[in-house]
């Protein structure tokens, strides 16, 4: 199954990219899509911890089963106040 990838902000200048597309076993979460992330884009590992991902706009958790199609934004850190 094939998913977009969205990077943001720092994780946009880690991946030396904004998006691109991926190809996942079907069944896949976004734990695994992460995995694949990190292999993929070795310099996002210093940001492992702290990166969150939505899909198709909704912030969720690793144990979230992507569909074909889906839209996954990787968001790294952000301070605020």
């Amino acid at each position: 199954m094939n998913v977009r990838v969205l990077y943001f902000a720092s994780a946009r200048e880690l991946a030396s990219k904004s998006t691109e597309n991926l190809a996942l076993s079907e069944g896949a979460s976004v734990g695994d899509l992460s995995k694949e992330v990190l292999r993929v884009h070795p310099p996002l590992k210093s940001l492992k911890n702290s990166m969150k991902f939505s899909v198709n706009l909704t912030v969720v958790d690793a144990d979230t089963i992507l569909k074909e199609g889906d839209v996954v934004g990787v968001l790294p850190p952000v301070a605020g106040g």
